[in-house]
């Protein structure tokens, strides 16, 4: 009768984690137009999908354009609240920290974002533009940017 447990030949077996694989870690999405607030098709008519890094990057930047807590189908960790800053009558400097701890908090939440830095900032007369450097865990850096205003 064949053991249920086999314990011959279990030294010398190789295990190989594809869960931990870039594709499968980093999975796909569908690619979207921040700008037109479309997806965006193929010339067939089928939406685009990224994979590994670039699926992250759809990620970071939808995450940072999405308003935490608005949604239901979100989590509460899901989103910012960068909305929340202006109007107020804070200094510049104030406002600048809270948007980067904010925006930390926004990507950070995320396993596969490693850091966010480089953040610089430009006052608008309607509110605030900034950008800021997002590196993943397999290296990978890319500048986002978002637009705040009043």
């Amino acid at each position: 009768m064949a053991e249920l447990f086999p314990t011959t030949g279990v030294a010398d077996a190789t295990y190989t984690d594809t869960a931990a694989s870039d594709a499968t870690t980093y999975g796909s999405t569908v690619q979207f137009d921040f700008e037109k607030h479309e997806f965006i098709l193929s010339p067939t008519g089928k939406q685009k999908t990224v994979t590994g890094a670039d699926a992250w990057g759809e990620w970071c930047v939808k995450a940072l354009c999405t308003e935490r807590f608005n949604y239901l189908v979100y989590s509460d960790n899901y989103g910012e609240e960068l909305d929340t800053l202006i109007g107020k009558s804070r200094p510049h400097a104030v406002i600048e920290s809270e948007i980067k701890r904010m925006t930390k908090d926004c990507l950070m939440c995320d396993a596969r974002t490693a850091n966010v830095d480089e953040f610089e900032f430009q006052w608008l007369t309607d509110g605030i533009m900034f950008s800021c450097r997002v590196t993943n865990t397999i290296g990978e850096a890319m500048t986002i940017w978002r637009k705040v205003v009043r």
